[in-house]
């Protein structure tokens, strides 16, 4: 199998990012544009449209935005219509909105767990309820989700969170095995604390007093490489899990965490 150069091994192809107004999902999706895509980006936040015009404004991306609620049915499936009138197809599907509340079982209220299962969970079935049909019918595709180290190891105070990346990673081995007779491979990353505003977001809340800078320093200590990721290293997995290149990879999770996971440190 010949590959394309990686510099635009994704010309052609069509990427829907929920949550690429932000964070990992925005990284992701400037990389995949830049290597050649046609990218739709989702995004709740109220900058999303202007995201996409910035993307494009050099005339080298071609990205497209769509500003709303991804838990919502009716605005997933109009924005996949849209994306595919617009581009033609649908060959990469990217789920990566999320919220991170705080709190414990007691503390959680049933309208924050039910708020974060409809954003963390919720949006990805019905991103890949109404996108899976398009990726079908294009002969195969490549569908990746975020989840997090927190779906098996978890810090105190994150129930609602760590739960529902608990269930983002069953999410996808049902995808990996239901889907891999239509050529579709399924795959998530459990990043680690990442450079994101969700993890500024993390650190205002548990801070005490502390600046988020010196909390960054915190989370980083139990990290074996002594600091924390960036969010271009997650986009760089990313793009591997859509293109070619990671053809027999499916129903698997890929940690991206600086060793956390592997290392234990005792003092």
């Amino acid at each position: 199998m010949t590959l394309p150069s990686i510099d635009r091994e994704f010309e052609g192809r069509t990427a829907f990012v929920v949550g690429g107004s932000s964070g990992i999902g925005l990284a992701s999706a400037t990389l995949l544009a830049d290597r050649g895509a046609n990218v739709a980006i989702i995004g709740h936040a109220q900058d999303t449209l202007a995201i996409a015009e910035q993307l494009s404004a050099d005339g080298k991306r071609k990205v497209i935005g769509f500003h709303g609620d991804a838990s919502q049915a009716d605005f997933v499936r109009s924005a996949i219509a849209a994306t595919v009138a617009q581009f033609g197809a649908l060959d990469i599907l990217m789920c990566s909105a999320a919220i991170h509340p705080l709190g414990d079982v007691v503390e959680t209220d049933e309208a924050t767990w039910d708020r974060a299962f409809a954003v963390n969970v919720k949006s990805m079935y019905l991103t890949c309820h109404y996108g899976v049909p398009h990726l079908i019918e294009r002969g195969g595709g490549s569908i990746i989700t975020v989840s997090s180290v927190q779906a098996t190891s978890n810090t105190p105070n994150v129930c609602a969170y760590a739960t529902t990346k608990g269930a983002i990673v069953t999410f996808t081995h049902t995808l990996a095995v239901d889907l891999a007779k239509h050529k579709i491979r399924a795959n998530t990353i459990c990043p680690g604390s990442i450079i994101t505003p969700m993890q500024e977001h993390f650190a205002r809340g548990n801070g005490e007093g502390k600046s988020v800078e010196e909390m960054y320093k915190i989370f980083a200590r139990p990290v074996p490489l002594q600091r924390l990721g960036e969010a271009w290293e997650i986009a760089e997995l990313a793009a591997f899990l859509a293109s070619p290149r990671s053809g027999f990879c499916t129903g698997s999770q890929f940690t991206a965490d600086g060793g956390l996971l592997a290392g234990l440190r005792i003092f």
